[in-house]
């Protein structure tokens, strides 16, 4: 196998990952492979590590750009590859020695279009394997659109896609949208294949320690996004399934998702604002218009979450934040004696 594989990596003030992430990279088992680092305006010690590993590997491909953005930043990845094959990884992440190696495989020898594998989640809780999509059901256009939808299943990262179909039919990221653009890109990609596969494997570390992220710190323009994104998703979704209740209920997923990713964030910030200020941001949220127009549907089947559902539905914020630092504590107290039991 000599197909040459193009790894694209923006990267923006990361010097406290970027070595693990380009170690994990160039020692990959599949090594015909380019590195294409796109720096988005790094004011840190984040080029200079770069330049270092540059030196003594030739396959790194480095270009610098002033501050645009990470949809600038992959669009001039995509456009500086030579490779009939691309991933996508985030510079505060980390691979498997065989990440490239077998989805490569899993693409040529199923003759997808495009391949996805399992992840692990490393958070202050610990490990957890995690995979949206599920081999043993059907990877059809539909199945598929409905996984990209749901959980990280429309993340860049964990899985190969082809060059070919993202430049016949003009694919780049929105510049417009600042949060979740690759989960709009990666539907645009998926409308246009014929063909798909996953594999059982955890290949991708997800690194979600890293509480600089912008993902960490949901405020009003982060929710504007989101709904700009949901706009789009929306006109993309209902023209391959047709079917405005099931698009309207992966919307109402997102958004129950959202808000509570969201108290939970504010539950770690009431010792620094107080209550009364961390507590008016999600209630500030949930009269937006759109929000509003999905709360009344809320549900879920998870046991823990449940009394997030009821406390956002008769506006009983502050109870839905002492709920989630009692959570959050729960969650610390199992990881703290599983780890004293391993240890015994």
């Amino acid at each position: 196998m000599t197909s040459k594989v193009s790894i694209i990596i923006p990267v923006y003030n990361c010097e406290k990952y970027i070595s693990k992430c380009l170690e994990s990279v160039l020692n990959q088992t599949y090594s015909n492979i380019e590195v294409v680092i796109i720096n988005d305006g790094s004011t840190d010690n984040t080029e200079k590590i770069i330049n270092n590993y540059k030196e003594n590997d030739n396959r790194i491909m480095y270009y610098y750009q002033d501050n645009s953005g990470p949809s600038e930043a992959r669009n001039k990845g995509i456009f500086k590859s030579t490779s009939e094959y691309l991933v996508f990884i985030d510079s505060d992440d980390t691979v498997d020695q065989k990440y490239v190696e077998l989805l490569l495989n899993e693409m040529i020898s199923s003759k997808s279009d495009l391949v996805c594998c399992g992840y692990k989640e490393i958070s202050e809780y610990g490990i957890v394997d995690c995979t949206d999509f599920n081999i043993e059901d059907s990877m059809s256009l539909q199945s598929v659109t409905d996984m990209v939808c749901e959980g990280t299943g429309g993340v860049l990262w964990s899985k190969i896609f082809k060059k070919e179909i993202i430049l016949k039919h003009n694919l780049t990221m929105d510049k417009k949208i600042f949060m979740c653009e690759d989960l709009v890109f990666v539907l645009q990609y998926v409308s246009q294949c014929k063909s798909f596969s996953a594999i059982n494997n955890h290949l991708y570390y997800y690194n979600r320690l890293n509480q600089s992220s912008i993902s960490s710190n949901i405020s009003i323009d982060y929710v504007k996004n989101f709904i700009l994104v949901w706009n789009n998703i929306e006109n993309i979704v209902i023209s391959i399934n047709k079917d405005r209740q099931k698009t309207n209920e992966l919307i109402r997923k997102r958004i129950q998702e959202l808000l509570i990713t969201l108290i939970e964030q504010q539950s770690t910030v009431i010792t620094r604002l107080g209550m009364k200020d961390a507590s008016y941001r999600v209630e500030e949220i949930l009269e937006i218009p759109y929000i509003k127009a999905y709360k009344g549907n809320f549900s879920t089947n998870n046991y823990l979450y449940k009394p997030y559902i009821f406390f956002m539905k008769i506006r009983f914020v502050k109870m839905s934040i002492i709920y989630a630092a009692y959570l959050s504590k729960f969650r610390r107290f199992k990881k703290n004696l599983k780890i004293l039991k391993k240890g015994k």
